[in-house]
């Protein structure tokens, strides 16, 4: 049961509509909210942070930093649910590093997508530092719209340490009796004979916890697998898709991009990163 949510936005008026969702969620779910606030060291050209990263005094950054957690502070006041706006100021490259590894804990870590950012820069990193340093999962509004209830969800599945912590994060996101499709996808035969076992274990897993849940193994074709899978869920009408999160080495990932990339920077409906 998820009963503590963090938002992390960029301190930029950009986040103004996933602060408005994060709210309804948190009023929804009956959750406390923590909005933690990143204010980094001024860019002169976004799109080319951090390489045009201007030099600001710690105290300017923090005055900028606590005038801005109080218009947050307004926007929510009205609110049901408890929450508190908390912030982090630094040079950027300290900030995408300090991000989700220290400070508030939750049991689920909200972000927006590019558009509700300035600093794309920022966002990816302190994304990847979120997923790989900060032990809770992270959820990708991508749109800005609230998450709602979790009805019908979709898990991308290749057995892996990741890829079981998404199944226990997403039973403790699923409403009673919500359906959930576990999707492999492509392989060779003996790839499908094993991923076949795997998944029956996940669905068994999934039923005990009193879901719907079965297994669909789909071809990639032309597409990539973030595409397939996205593809899948969208076609499925589902409201999340969930993955683990970076299952391959870094540095394959980092080469030849991934399943998590992709899906932090383009996703199209709500996807729930684990780890």
């Amino acid at each position: 049961m998820v009963k503590d949510l963090l938002l992390i936005v960029e301190n930029s008026a950009h986040a103004n509509p996933i602060i408005r969702a994060a709210v309804k969620m948190a009023e929804r779910m009956a959750a406390d909210l923590t909005i933690e606030v990143l204010t980094p060291s001024p860019v002169l050209i976004p799109a080319l942070a951090p390489l045009t990263t201007m030099y600001v005094p710690d105290w300017a950054m923090a005055d900028d930093h606590t005038k801005r957690s109080k218009q947050i502070s307004d926007m929510v006041a009205e609110s049901t649910a408890t929450i508190r706006v908390v912030g982090l100021h630094d040079e950027i490259f300290a900030l995408a590093r300090r991000t989700g590894r220290a400070g508030p804990v939750a049991d689920l870590i909200l972000i927006g997508g590019e558009d509700l950012w300035e600093t794309q820069w920022l966002r990816r990193h302190a994304s990847e530092t979120i997923v790989m340093g900060a032990g809770s999962p992270l959820l990708v509004l991508a749109q800005g719209d609230e998450l709602p209830p979790v009805q019908n969800a979709v898990i991308g599945w290749k057995d892996s340490p990741e890829a079981r912590r998404a199944v226990h994060d997403l039973v403790a996101l699923a409403t009673p009796d919500a359906k959930i499709t576990v999707v492999t996808v492509g392989g060779f035969a003996d790839e499908h004979r094993v991923a076949a076992e795997s998944a029956g274990e996940v669905v068994r897993h999934l039923i005990r916890h009193g879901l719907r849940a079965d297994w669909e193994q789909i071809g990639s074709d032309e597409l990539s697998d973030t595409q397939t899978l996205e593809a899948f869920a969208l076609e499925n009408d589902a409201d999340l898709l969930a993955i683990g999160a970076f299952a391959h080495a870094r540095l394959r990932e980092a080469v030849f991009g991934g399943v998590t990339h992709r899906l932090l920077d383009k996703a199209r409906l709500p996807v729930l990163f684990s780890r």
